[in-house]
């Protein structure tokens, strides 16, 4: 990863300063939108197709892995989900499991890179992240599958045969994945064109 442009720097900056509020109608596409616009880099509509379907473009596409901040991302029918399995195991080596899934996903979304940790994953800034014209709001997605983790601790646990409250082995596995498609964006700085001669 490098060091993010002048631009980019611009981007981030006047899309941090919305957070908590609605920018535009709250769509998603307006708080890309405006702080492109705002921050002196070509907008979406001067790119390409900006149909309520339309996969935007908002400058030169760069991979995920090299995502600045500042750099926009166009989702595609994308869906993040976390699989969580808790193991309950006592000394008398019997026990308990749970199993839960969430899923998130975006069938058609923009948001703004706000932080590239490098593992994989990315800081978001978004707004109508629900699809109820939600403020703007800070939040993490991936790109790519994450390694499964699994931790284990020693704690008390509550037996489901007969209710006591026994020390126990519990482990817990973590696994993500990610279907779908993200597009980041390189935004570019708008041109300047010169008046036409009289």
């Amino acid at each position: 990863m490098g060091t993010p442009s002048a631009l980019n720097q611009k981007i981030l900056t006047w899309a941090r300063g919305q957070v908590g509020k609605q920018v535009g109608a709250g769509e998603c596409w307006d708080l890309a939108n405006s702080a492109l616009v705002k921050s002196g880099a070509q907008s979406s509509s001067a790119l390409g197709p900006t149909g309520p379907d339309d996969d935007y473009v908002w400058g030169t596409v760069v991979d995920a892995k090299d995502a600045l901040p500042g750099d926009v991302i166009q989702y595609r029918d994308w869906e993040m989900t976390t699989t969580t399995r808790t193991e309950v195991t006592f000394a008398d080596d019997s026990g308990s499991w749970d199993s839960s899934t969430q899923t998130v996903g975006h069938a058609h979304h923009t948001s703004i890179v706000a932080a590239n940790p490098g593992n994989g994953a990315l800081t978001v800034l978004e707004q109508n992240h629900l699809g109820n014209h939600e403020r703007v709001r800070q939040g993490s997605i991936r790109w790519t599958d994450a390694p499964t983790r699994t931790t284990t601790t020693k704690k008390m646990a509550k037996r489901k045969d007969n209710g006591k409250t026994e020390m126990a082995t519990v482990t817990v596995t973590v696994e993500i994945t990610v279907t779908g498609s993200l597009t980041v964006y390189r935004p570019i700085k708008q041109c300047s064109r010169p008046l036409p001669p009289r």
